[in-house]
């Protein structure tokens, strides 16, 4: 789902976990809720409801973590360390599928991809099936990895027909541009700067295949109730309804720009390659034939055939 690599330094990773769901005071009135995410266009509207107040004004201290990847963000939640993780779906399915008592639920729908992530080649190789013997770079049994089987399959192969190299999403598109991987599986701004620069032309994107990337918001089976919950989704709404209307949206940019160090104009070139959902949608993606309904079921399929899981993820089992 995407997400340029800020890593925090362990000292941010470390705070205040001790405090996750905890009422800070009775005076207060506040909640303490910690999230773990990767830094993505799709956050925006989160990024946005921490500066403009919006969770404060809804009665929650709210606390960003940083994470490497959606994996990472979902064996946080599962540890108990963080109260919600903003993921991609088949990260919380791959974590599901090795938890036992079905511990993960996802709340939302936040974003779906639609040109955000990508297949990077080099110049000089002109169809998928090329592929066969070259070196990937990929985030091997993450989002990277799924969108990666998808494309191989498009073109005749699988990914025992090239050489993967396991790496992060953000570190395969600078090794891609600094010329040391024939192809690259990566994200926004890389896709990008990559094709300004010449060191290569994207040939596959989530755009080609519709609902392969979808990045929610999960929390653990015990907290699927929490009152904090409707606190927290109104926030995020705000966040969502500020970057939307023409009249906020340069500000939200200008916010979101700071946290993916980016310029403005990229965060909103960027922007424009994700479909953003309020967590009014939920009922409806969640629905049968809905994108989160059948994502699950496909995405449990696939990497079930894959062998990438060995416990299949149903919708009743994941979805709230």
């Amino acid at each position: 789902m995407k997400k340029i690599l800020l890593l925090f330094i362990s000292s941010l990773t470390a705070i205040s976990f001790a405090g996750c769901g905890k009422t800070v005071s009775d005076e207060e009135s506040t909640t303490k809720i910690t999230m773990a995410a990767n830094p993505f266009i799709g956050a925006a509207p989160i990024y946005t409801a921490i500066d403009k107040g919006f969770f404060k004004e809804n009665g929650i201290d709210f606390n960003l973590v940083n994470f490497d990847d959606s994996g990472a963000s979902c064996t946080a939640l599962l540890s108990d360390q963080v109260d919600v993780a903003y993921c991609t779906l088949d990260s919380a399915i791959i974590s599901e599928s090795q938890s036992e008592d079905n511990k993960i639920k996802i709340i939302s729908v936040v974003d779906e991809s639609d040109g955000a992530d990508g297949i990077l080649i080099k110049n000089d190789i002109n169809s998928l099936a090329d592929l066969k013997g070259k070196t990937v770079g990929v985030s091997i049994n993450q989002t990277s990895h799924y969108l990666l089987l998808k494309a191989l399959e498009r073109g005749g192969l699988s990914d025992s027909d090239v050489n993967l190299v396991n790496m992060s999403s953000s570190d395969a598109g600078v090794s891609f541009i600094s010329g040391n991987l024939d192809a690259a599986v990566t994200w926004e701004p890389y896709l990008s700067n990559a094709v300004n620069e010449g060191a290569g032309k994207m040939i596959f994107s989530s755009s080609d295949a519709p609902g392969s990337i979808v990045d929610v918001l999960a929390v653990r089976s015990e907290n699927i109730d929490a009152e904090w919950l409707e606190a927290f989704n109104r926030a995020y709404n705000e966040g969502l309804a500020f970057a939307n209307d023409n009249n906020t949206h340069k500000e939200a940019m200008d916010i979101t720009a700071k946290y993916l160090d980016v310029s403005s104009d990229e965060a909103d070139s960027m922007y424009k390659t994700v479909k953003l959902y309020s967590t009014d949608n939920y009922n409806d993606l969640a629905k049968e034939g809905g994108i989160l309904n059948c994502g699950v079921s496909d995405i449990s399929k696939f990497y079930l055939d894959k062998k990438i899981i060995t416990m299949d993820v149903t919708p009743s089992e994941i979805l709230k």
